[in-house]
């Protein structure tokens, strides 16, 4: 499959030398990376002049300006069709221009020249293999900015093929600001109406041989102050004096040529005025990432996700002081001398996204404060008063361009409430964007302490568990967490911000609310993140579990929580937990009111549990492993052999039911196991495996011992609990069974061997599943279990034996329930949410009923309720479990 910058990259060589007739859709298949079989067997209906690839496309060459006839033929031809049959692209070309439609996504057809072919590129895209992605009408003027100005930056880029260094994409990312800030301003107001486009259009040549020399001159004039500009202006008389740093870097020009010319001219015939000015920024940013051109650069995260965090930590106490000041003259000007006192800093800023929302709402608050206070002044809120650390020097670009845009709007927003005109320009400096990397730069250095000025913390930095770092990323992890945190290599590289956020709130007082995925309040990683960050500190709002979504096409909607921390003090904490919020005493670090434990493993149950272990580990190079056909064979061969041959289970063999199959060999049997000669060269095979000089010490120690596995805690007498290591993070309930002696538990999933059978029921509720999902780790999305951490931790209350009788009773009602509806089905599957048979769900929740009575007939209202509860009861059980301790040990003192 080609990617996107491929496809387009292909349809402008395609449009440069477009070949006649039924030819021109064989090769734009191609371009776009249709099968090449495909494309052969319709070579010879392509002569033709049109053809149909099932399903797929429909394509009909005409004559010049047929196009459109054709077009409309074609789509009454679709609609008459099956939709089954129905062609998805149907195209029209007539040797100059195309007209083309897409009959699934059925949005305005397309009517564009050759020239175009690129830009509207993503109209093929289904014929590659790649989905289309069709914004909401209100995000289409966004959508074709950022097409247009990503091919003007195409061409740029490969007019400068020798610009390959930092310096030189320094020098591409300020040139490419610029344009947009000129393009912005032609539209809205800030330069005359279309003064930058008819200077292109009126003083450069065709063939965009003067254009780089004209823009350098351009770019100088707008950052010369009237009084010192020469006379002679070469159409640049009408550029206003603009400053404020965008124009001030003496950097090279890139070569320009006539494409150049044309697509900047393209990219000007656009209303910008349409444009949302939130998405510079993000615009900016993905303009230079080729990639992910099919997401059309709608990369910027989405404003309601980020007032999650600007609303509770800054603008709700803002919005509720100024209510309190009502009308009164003395309250509203303190107010307003205090919005220019606050300082909003992101270490974290990407392309300004929160610094500019941040300021638009505090310009907005600062409206109405004027409003009542009926008084016409300048505004006080200036952008020097918003800070930002970002690594990548385009984003840093982005950011102050955003910033500058922001005010604009804000500036015109006050003259049309209160009459009040600004002068936009000359810019003033956009911010304090400092470029580098967080993790080294001194924060203190880039927003420093300061005794007049109120400062927040805010920010969604970057998300990678410790799997997948680069090797920067790890340099930078030990940068921060080295001598603080003892196994730091377990958290998430978003926890670096957490930590030096935490040091800059002990030096300065300021607060900090940042966006992370939710593994840092869940599993391995708050024994060892959240007693370092709790130190000093205290969390003062947060957002339980929820998606964080961007805009872009394909978004994943990763699982994120915002958590807010700050020095200690006495006023409620906020608990917001989807549509509710909760005033709490206090915040724990699994995000639970009341209560600030932190689970810990243990090698035994803290309950009356029975022990669980982890399965049995081969370590064996596969040979001890047989699929079912390897089974099959050896036991023809040798019938012998079947006595050593037992069903192995994995989480995938329980969940999937997938068959795999192990040779199980006590000590005492070795002999007569080799004895079989199928075995015999299995087991010589495992002890070259274990021999083997890049062996771990202890598999070598095993290597005299081929026969068995490597790691053997154990097989049941007569029946085996068994859980899987992985969970799906779907189910609402972890699917967990029970099998015979027969069956050998693999170290991917765990066991309770000849464990009481109520057990499984315990596994099986939702209370459980829940303590899984907050204490256990993760295995990318999906909760990971864990015996020490999970199991050994669970606060069952002490059951009568009528209770486990009962528990019991539930087992088996949920094993009919599988049975009864299982056929031919996988564990999986029965749990699936949209599969699960409703008998089984049932069974499921009369369980739930009782192990919720267990927990104390207590009426849970939510899911964070029975967490809250369960964490309240492992505190106290541990806490008594202490005392139990204490007491021994004075007792034996004594004695």
């Amino acid at each position: 499959m080609l990617t996107p910058g491929e496809i387009y990259s292909n349809l402008d060589d395609l449009a440069a030398s477009p070949p006649k007739g039924g030819a021109f859709g064989l090769e734009l298949m191609e371009a776009v990376g249709a099968p090449r079989a495909t494309i052969t067997k319709l070579r010879d209906k392509a002569k033709d002049g049109e053809f149909v690839w099932t399903r797929m496309l429909r394509f009909k060459s005409t004559p010049v300006g047929g196009t459109h006839s054709a077009l409309e033929e074609m789509q009454k031809e679709a609609e008459a069709s099956p939709k089954s049959r129905r062609p998805r692209i149907l195209l029209a070309y007539d040797g100059e221009s195309i007209a083309a439609f897409d009959t699934r996504i059925a949005d305005e057809p397309l009517r564009v020249g050759l020239d175009m072919l690129s830009l509207e590129g993503d109209l093929f895209f289904p014929l590659g293999g790649h989905e289309r992605y069709v914004p909401a009408k209100e995000k289409l003027a966004d959508v074709r900015a950022t097409r247009f100005i990503s091919r003007f930056h195409d061409a740029v880029r490969d007019m400068n093929p020798s610009w390959t260094s930092e310096k030189d994409r320094h020098a591409l990312n300020i040139f490419m600001a610029r344009i947009l800030f000129c393009l912005f301003s032609d539209d809205v107001g800030i330069f005359e109406k279309d003064v930058f486009e008819k200077a292109v259009r009126q003083s450069t040549k065709v063939d965009g041989s003067d254009l780089a020399e004209f823009l350098s001159g351009a770019f100088q004039h707008m950052n010369t102050p009237p009084k010192d500009r020469p006379s002679e202006t070469a159409g640049w008389s009408k550029l206003k004096y603009v400053n404020g740093s965008l124009f001030e870097e003496q950097e090279p020009m890139p070569t320009l040529d006539s494409k150049c010319r044309k697509l900047l001219l393209d990219c000007a015939q656009l209303n910008w005025k349409l444009i949302n000015p939130d998405i510079f920024g993000s615009m900016l940013q993905a303009v230079v990432d080729v990639e992910k051109r099919g997401e059309l650069g709608m990369h910027y995260t989405s404003p309601s996700n980020i007032m999650k965090v600007l609303e509770p930590i800054l603008l709700d106490p803002l919005k509720s002081e100024l209510e309190r000041a009502g009308a009164n003259k003395g309250k509203l000007r303190a107010f307003l001398e205090r919005l220019g006192r606050i300082r909003v800093f992101d270490p974290a800023c990407g392309s300004g996204n929160f610094l500019i929302l941040a300021y638009k709402e505090m310009r907005a608050l600062e409206v109405e404060a004027l409003r009542r206070l009926a008084e016409v002044r300048l505004s006080g809120i200036q952008l020097e008063q918003f800070f930002g650390i970002e690594i990548d020097d385009f984003a840093c670009q982005a950011a102050r361009l955003g910033l500058w845009i922001a005010k604009y709007q804000c500036d015109q927003q006050l003259e049309l409430d209160l009459g009040q005109r600004t002068d936009f320009l000359p810019l003033q400096k956009a911010g304090v964007i400092k470029k580098g990397n967080s993790a080294e730069v001194d924060w203190l250095d880039v927003c420093p302490t300061s005794e007049n000025s109120e400062t927040f913390l805010v920010g969604n930095p970057q998300f990678r568990g410790s799997s997948y770092w680069t090797p920067e990323q790890k340099a930078d992890m030990e940068l921060v967490f080295k001598g603080r945190v003892k196994n730091w290599g377990n958290l998430d590289y978003v926890t670096l911000w957490f930590a030096k956020a935490r040091d800059y709130c002990i030096a300065t007082g300021a607060p900090f609310a940042f966006v992370s995925t939710n593994s840092i309040v869940q599993g391995v990683q708050v024994p060892e993140l959240w007693p370092h960050l709790l130190n000093q500190l205290e969390i003062k709002f947060a957002h339980r579990s929820f998606k964080w979504s961007n805009l872009a096409a394909h978004n994943a909607g990763v699982t994120c929580v915002i958590v807010s921390m700050g020095l200690p003090s006495s006023s409620p904490k906020r608990l917001f937990d989807s549509d509710t919020v909760r005033d709490v005493e206090v915040i724990g670090p699994y995000l639970a009111p009341n209560t600030t434990v932190v689970v810990a493993k243990t090698s035994t149950p803290i309950a009356l549990l029975e022990q669980m272990t982890r399965g049995n580990q081969p370590t064996d190079g596969g040979n001890l492993i047989l699929n079912r056909e390897e089974r099959i064979k050896l036991l023809d061969e040798n019938p012998q052999a079947e006595r050593f041959v037992r069903r192995l289970y994995g989480s995938q063999e329980l969940m999937k039911g997938i068959e795999r199959w192990c040779l199980w060999v006590a000590d005492e049997e070795a002999q007569s196991a080799r004895a079989i000669p199928e075995l015999a060269m299995r087991f010589d095979a495992v002890a070259t495996t274990r021999s083997n000089e890049k062996a771990s010490k202890i598999s070598k120690s095993f290597a005299d011992r081929p026969h068995r596995f490597l790691q053997r805690p154990g097989a049941a007498q007569c029946w085996t609990i068994l859980i899987p290591g992985a969970a799906s993070e779907d189910r609402i309930w972890l699917p967990v069974d029970i099998k015979d002696e027969n069956n050998i538990v693999s170290n991917l999933a765990f066991g309770i061997f000849d464990g009481a059978v109520w057990q499984a029921a315990v596994l099986s509720s939702r209370l459980h599943r829940l303590w899984l999902e907050t204490v256990g780790g993760r295995l990318k999305e999906d909760p990971r279990y864990s015996n020490t951490l999970v199991w050994n931790t669970f606060p069952l209350p002490i059951l009568s034996e009528r209770r486990k009788s009962e528990l019991e009773e539930h087992w088996w009602e949920i094993d009919l329930a599988r049975k009864e509806a299982g056929w031919n089905k996988t564990l999986g599957n029965l749990y699936s949410p949209k599969e699960m048979p409703r008998a089984l769900r049932r069974a499921h929740e009369e369980l739930d009923e009782t192990m919720e009575t267990i927990f104390g007939s207590r009426r849970y209202r939510s899911d964070s309720d029975r967490i809250e509860h369960m964490l309240q009861l492992y505190e106290r059980m541990i806490a008594e479990e202490a005392e139990k301790q204490t007491k021994k040990k004075k007792k034996e003192t004594k004695t």
